[in-house]
């Protein structure tokens, strides 16, 4: 069985997860605390880290299935296929979850197109794209299996492939 990604209605990540589970698959919802501010008080409130993706463990095979939950959008797709994401992905958003601090990832001298490795922080191990370089310590990572990009710092990452293009 492999993880995919859903990506769901608005605000309808927990309900949808809950539908699912009562199928009998395992579901996953990356979430985060977060203070909200009302004019009378603050509180502390989970919320979803990817707002609009539930994850599921489920056959490749039988994937059509979480079109019975309510308020399933669409499958994740990546190159007209179902993204599979892995468990490793998995378990490094688990700890993303965990961390009470926004999670910025470094690299050296980096530059677009760039593929790299993170080699330090709660991400070791997880590969992505340089889409682009913020300034001196930051640099931007795409994660093609869930579509999304996230910040790391410059000194915890290494170059695994540089493409280079020669003029004809």
């Amino acid at each position: 069985m492999n993880w995919i990604a859903i990506y769901t209605r608005a605000r309808h990540e927990c309900s949808v997860a809950r539908q699912l589970q009562n199928m009998g698959y395992e579901t996953y919802v990356p979430m985060r605390r977060e203070v909200h501010q009302w004019s009378d008080r603050k509180r502390f409130v989970n919320v979803p880290l990817m707002p609009s993706y539930v994850f599921i463990r489920i056959p490749m095979n039988l994937y059509y299935k979480i079109y019975d939950a309510q308020g399933v959008v669409r499958v994740v797709m990546f190159n007209g296929r179902i993204a599979v994401i892995r468990e490793n992905e998995i378990e490094m958003l688990r700890e993303a979850g965990k961390c009470k601090e926004v999670i910025l990832v470094s690299t050296r001298e980096f530059e677009q197109g760039d593929e790299v490795e993170i080699v330090e922080g709660k991400f070791t191990g997880f590969r992505g794209k340089v889409f682009c370089v913020r300034n001196s310590n930051k640099v931007g990572l795409e994660i093609q299996e869930l579509g999304y990009t996230v910040v790391v710092d410059r000194d915890d990452i290494r170059l695994v492939y540089r493409q280079e293009f020669s003029e004809v």
